[in-house]
């Protein structure tokens, strides 16, 4: 990967604004008001997968985090994002483009660190003590619970550079990290995520801070064995007005025959709003409850050392097989989250085969079975546009399947209903996250 492209990397959350959040309660919605039916616990195992949407003007952009594996010295992430990419200088259409790196996070960091290093670049080493990456420390989040505070440090590097882990080089990826007092907002909160292909709320503390100037908003799970990030706000309203020069820019070009998606990317949003945000919409998952390496069932450190590596085989389907086949069975239909498709595409991501190998294991346990793929969208883009995603979706699972996991055609049908279906709103980002989905249905 370029070092263009590992610029880009760092930046897959700034151009989402206040205004793409529009709908969701600042603070989501308290406890006792949750409509969804609660959560078991989110375990950190390998299989976890976590996927973070972005809102542009020319759709929803999904970073997808999987943990590839968990021993006593921590877990390793493959971090996956894709986003349009515009060069101003060659004048041309926007690209599509595919980046991927890796993030190895110590056991003792997942217990007790205070740093929370947020970005992902392939610039710069795969370990980087004394910093966590997709959640915060059981530390922190024990501290804001029973003190109502804790020091946490984050990130303000946009990458594009290599960085150093030696605290006696300059610069180092360290220099680039701002520290302040966070303090807990209110009381716990429930935030709406598709967890196992269903809506569900999850319990999440709200930490308030001022990094440099910089005021910012965390909500992490709830949990002492994985307080996950489950949304964050960093820079709130770091992001200007657009001054009477940049607007008349855009009218430039406007009229020098920019594509309108161009234009929308970066020609928007005039009224100004935050620099730097996440949202978690979908986590998935194939082990039951357990506790991460080098931490008990209390969020603890277990005794002298980490837990032990996770077995050979853990994850790998099991329950979730198990939790589709009887929903064909008893309802003959299930909603799947887990199939990613590219931007804008039918292209099936790398992390689409797991779900893909439990759904070819459910028809090979019932021969007599037969299924219609069905494709669903949210409603960016014209009605035409979704139905024809939706068609190309649906038309590339049944290929996958028949291809790669050896499914008789036949036995799959096909149909695609782009927008018309909706489960939530399309005003929020988990709303559409909701929204875009492959829906199983099975035939008589």
């Amino acid at each position: 990967m370029s070092r263009a492209a590992t610029r880009i990397v760092c930046i897959v959350v700034f151009v989402l604004s206040a205004t793409d959040l529009a709908g969701t309660p600042a603070g989501g919605t308290v406890a006792s008001t949750a409509q969804a039916p609660s959560a078991p616990g989110i375990p950190l195992c390998p299989g976890l997968t976590i996927v973070t949407a972005v809102n542009q003007p020319t759709g929803d952009y999904e970073s997808i985090k999987t943990i590839e594996s968990i021993n006593a010295a921590g877990i390793r992430i493959k971090y996956s994002a894709e986003m349009l990419v515009m060069d101003f200088l060659s004048g041309g259409a926007p690209e599509l483009k595919r980046y991927t790196t890796y993030r190895t996070v110590r056991a003792q960091d997942l217990i007790s660190a205070t740093a929370y290093e947020q970005i992902f670049d392939s610039d710069w080493p795969e370990t980087i003590p004394n910093t966590t990456a997709i959640s915060t420390s059981s530390a922190v989040l024990d501290a804001l619970k029973t003190r109502g505070d804790s020091e946490l440090s984050i990130s303000i590097s946009y990458g594009g550079q290599k960085l150093t882990i030696d605290p006696n080089t300059r610069p180092n990826i360290y220099d680039y990290h701002t520290t302040t007092t966070v303090k807990r907002a209110g009381k716990t909160v429930m935030l709406p995520v598709v967890v196992n292909d269903v809506r569900v709320d999850l319990p999440a503390i709200k930490a308030e801070g001022d990094f440099s100037g910089d005021k910012a908003e965390f909500f992490f799970l709830d949990q002492a064995t994985n307080p996950l990030t489950l949304k964050f706000r960093i820079g709130i309203g770091g992001v200007l007005p657009m001054v009477p020069e940049m607007i008349e820019l855009c009218e430039t070009f406007k009229i020098a025959g920019m594509d309108a998606d161009t234009l929308k990317m970066f020609c928007r949003n005039p009224k100004g709003g935050d620099r730097d945000t996440l949202q978690v919409v979908k986590i998935s998952h194939r082990c039951g409850p357990e506790p991460r390496a080098g931490v008990d069932g209390s969020g603890r450190g277990a005794g002298t050392g980490a837990a032990p590596p996770v077995p050979p085989g853990v994850g790998t389907g099991g329950a979730s097989v198990d939790r589709l086949e009887k929903a064909l069975a008893e309802t003959g239909r299930a909603d799947i989250y887990s199939i990613y498709f590219s931007f804008n595409s039918d292209e099936i991501r790398p992390e689409s085969e797991p779900t893909l190998r439990e759904i070819a294991d459910v028809l090979k346990r019932h021969p007599e079975w037969k299924l219609s793929i069905e494709g669903h969208t949210d409603s960016i883009a014209t009605d035409a546009y979704n139905l024809d995603l939706s068609r190309r979706r649906a038309a590339a699972v049944k290929a996958a399947l028949a291809t790669r996991h050896a499914i008789t055609a036949g036995r799959l049908g096909t149909a695609g209903h782009g927008e018309s279906r909706p489960k939530d709103s399309n005003d929020t980002l988990e709303g559409r996250a909701r929204n875009r989905r492959v829906e199983l249905v099975r035939q008589p």
